[in-house]
């Protein structure tokens, strides 16, 4: 049997580089994604219940408007240095991943900055020299229930938000609970918003037969998320797990010990080729790719997700012909055990039409 939490683990996270000690460090307050049975499913309810209220039409409505800025800001840096290198990852990516969920929360651009910046510094402090690296204390804790306890609480009608709707779940014992969940949730959205979508461009600009196919119309955008997910992955693994027991391991070949880390790695499952087929439509519309977890610990805004990614994609295709500055093997990515995602995409950009 294994567990997420992490205090069962038998190794030192001091010893570990600094941006794997977050995920394998005993925090001191229980979060959802690192604790487990009827207490990961009393934190995990409230972010369930939140997720399933948003009304999924408005948020499309949204994340269009905050696509179409973004996009309308290129082609304006397009039209006034024609030939210009544009980084996608900061001029697009980034803030499309972080005003798109944002906007899901109902929080003010202002505020989603706040609030996705905040939660960075605090919980994924990557300080090369190793001080209490993504340590959450009271201040921190303190800084983030403003926003989401306070302006972010109602939108402009008096009614609550779905961030204030977190904040205010029954389920949850106080703000700072609320303010974990949080936490767990814009951190995790916005990692993971940015592999895929950044996942997702750099390969309709490097991959000429997935290109064809999704202009030519033999991919949908859902379809060509979907192989994504599969042939480039933007999940390289899942969260932790921890033996509660000593035992062996696939057969008799592997012995573990109570508390060895096990870390799953779902991207390079999904691109082993015993799993695929060779045709071009082998795999089609199949979501078995487990980009998402599995079982309780599975993404909470899996749809949401898909939302935003999709609208992103499409907005940007549509408007500009973005062309790579440097060959693919050039990319370069970021430090992080779950996602793997560009750091850069620079690339010059031709205009098909403004927004």
């Amino acid at each position: 049997m294994v567990t997420t939490e992490t205090t069962v683990w038998n190794g030192d996270a001091g010893g570990l580089p600094a941006y794997l000690r977050a995920a394998f460090r005993a925090g001191v307050w229980q979060r959802v994604e690192t604790s487990t049975g009827t207490e990961h499913a009393r934190l995990r309810a409230p972010l369930d219940d939140v997720m399933a209220a948003i009304d999924a039409a408005e948020i499309g409505r949204a994340v269009r408007a905050v696509c179409g800025e973004m996009v309308s800001r290129l082609v304006d840096l397009s039209r006034s240095d024609p030939g210009r290198e544009v980084d996608l990852m900061r001029e697009y990516v980034e803030p499309v991943a972080r005003l798109g969920f944002g906007t899901l929360l109902g929080v003010a651009p202002v505020t989603a900055r706040q609030l996705f910046e905040l939660a960075s510094d605090t919980v994924t402090n990557q300080d090369p020299a190793g001080l209490d690296d993504a340590v959450l204390d009271d201040a921190g804790l303190g800084e983030l229930s403003f926003p989401i306890a306070g302006q972010a609480m109602r939108d402009a009608s008096g009614g609550m938000t779905p961030a204030g709707l977190l904040a205010a779940h029954h389920g949850y014992r106080g703000i700072r609970e609320a303010v974990l969940g949080t936490l767990s949730l814009v951190s995790g959205a916005s990692a993971g918003l940015q592999a895929w979508l950044g996942q997702a461009l750099l390969r309709a600009l490097t991959n000429q037969a997935f290109a064809r196919r999704l202009a030519g119309g033999r991919l949908g955008t859902d379809d060509a998320l979907e192989a994504v997910l599969w042939d480039a992955s933007p999940v390289s693994m899942l969260a932790p797990r921890f033996a509660l027991q000593g035992g062996h391991l696939v057969g008799k070949a592997i012995w573990i010990e109570p508390g060895d880390a096990f870390l799953l790695a779902v991207g390079a499952a999904a691109c082993d080729p015993h799993v695929r087929g060779t045709s071009a439509w082998d795999g089609l519309g199949n979501r078995a790719h487990l980009a998402w977890g599995a079982g309780s610990h599975r993404c909470p805004a899996s749809g949401q997700a898909r939302l935003i990614v999709r609208t992103a994609v499409e907005t940007v295709l549509r408007h500009v012909e973005p062309s790579l500055t440097i060959d693919a093997n050039q990319i370069t990515w970021a430090l992080d055990l779950r996602f793997r995602r560009p750091t850069t995409l620079p690339a010059t950009l031709g205009i098909t039409r403004g927004p």
